[in-house]
């Protein structure tokens, strides 16, 4: 039925989210640091869940952190380069089906279907895409986000 079918076949996780969101915010404030809780509350997301996605992205080395009056985060010189496909590869579990892991894979049909191939295919191209855009591409007219990013949300997701 023409109603029931999704149109949104690719979903990330909040993770992945919020840490697009987290390197927006900062690309829009080139080399300040700016408080975790701060970013939480204008996004209305869970600053316990942006630490975790800050210390995933520091441990990546494309934030630096610090702590302490005045600590916080500020993105890493090398990352306003980095391809968004390495963020979404970082933080996203990417392989689509059970196939794609052929050292556990138990498919009976693997050998013979190409719905492997073709997944393959497609998860390629959205990757190629990613890759085509790096974060500084996240806010190439910060003036745009001047306006959004200084306003607080109206809701709160844990």
């Amino acid at each position: 039925m023409p109603g029931n079918v999704s149109r949104g076949a690719v979903q990330l996780t909040y993770h992945t989210d919020y840490a697009l969101r987290l390197l927006i915010y900062l690309v829009a404030r080139p080399g300040q640091t700016v408080g975790t809780r701060e970013i939480a509350e204008h996004y209305g997301i869970s600053p316990d869940h942006l630490i975790k996605v800050a210390k995933s992205l520091t441990r990546a080395g494309w934030l630096v952190s610090s702590r302490g009056v005045g600590g916080g985060v500020r993105l890493a010189e090398r990352t306003p380069s980095t391809p968004i496909g390495d963020i979404v590869r970082h933080t996203e579990n990417t392989p689509l089906v059970e196939c794609f892991h052929l050292e556990t894979n138990t498919c009976p049909i693997h050998r013979g279907c190409h719905l492997r191939s073709i997944l393959h295919q497609a998860h390629q191209a959205f990757f190629d895409v990613l890759d085509s855009f790096t974060v500084s591409d996240l806010a190439k007219n910060p003036g745009s986000l001047a306006s959004p990013l200084g306003k607080k949300p109206r809701r709160t997701r844990s």
